[in-house]
């Protein structure tokens, strides 16, 4: 099985700073415990390349990190940010080059990490989910988000959509 180490998102990448990798990380942590997951659990991944992973992480939680990242919405946004920028890493040739405005239909930019011009060369939309439900499954997220790139569409990149659920995990990554 392969392996994801959560702390390589604290190095960072050319669109996102190790201080910024850090709080991912961070929160990441916080989600995965919530969960009550300990410091290393399988991460099964369907979409383009259906695999499982093994997360590992240090088990560095404590009552801080938990009065520091006690709201669950957006523990669930920046741990999927950092499950799926870790994805993006190893499921595509890109790395993160830019994090995206406001309304443009996607999160990040992804490009080549030997580019030194850094040309995006495809988009990257992520949805987090905490636990589950009829109503809020990963499949649903994906086709809602698959539908919110549609905005960006003009740009003729290919769109990546990353969905993670974090109580059993797993993740969808798949190109629309």
């Amino acid at each position: 099985m392969n392996h994801i180490y959560l702390s390589d998102i604290k190095k960072g990448t050319p669109g996102i700073t190790p201080v910024e990798g850090a709080n991912l990380y961070e929160n990441c942590v916080v989600a995965l415990h919530n969960c009550g997951h300990p410091s290393t659990v399988t991460l099964y991944v369907s979409g383009d390349k259906n695999c499982e992973y093994s997360l590992l992480w240090e088990n560095a939680f404590n009552e801080q990190l938990r009065r520091t990242y006690n709201d669950e919405q957006s523990v669930t946004e920046r741990a999927a940010v950092a499950i799926s920028v870790l994805l993006a890493l190893r499921q595509t040739n890109y790395t993160i080059i830019e994090r995206s405005r406001k309304g443009t239909g996607f999160d990040y930019m992804l490009g080549d990490s030997q580019d030194q011009l850094f040309i995006p060369k495809a988009r990257l939309e992520v949805s987090g989910i905490m636990h589950e439900t009829k109503g809020n499954t990963c499949e649903q997220r994906f086709r809602q988000k698959a539908e919110q790139t549609v905005k960006s569409d003009e740009t003729r990149l290919p769109a990546y959509i990353s969905v993670v659920e974090f109580a059993t995990p797993r993740a969808i990554f798949n190109m629309k």
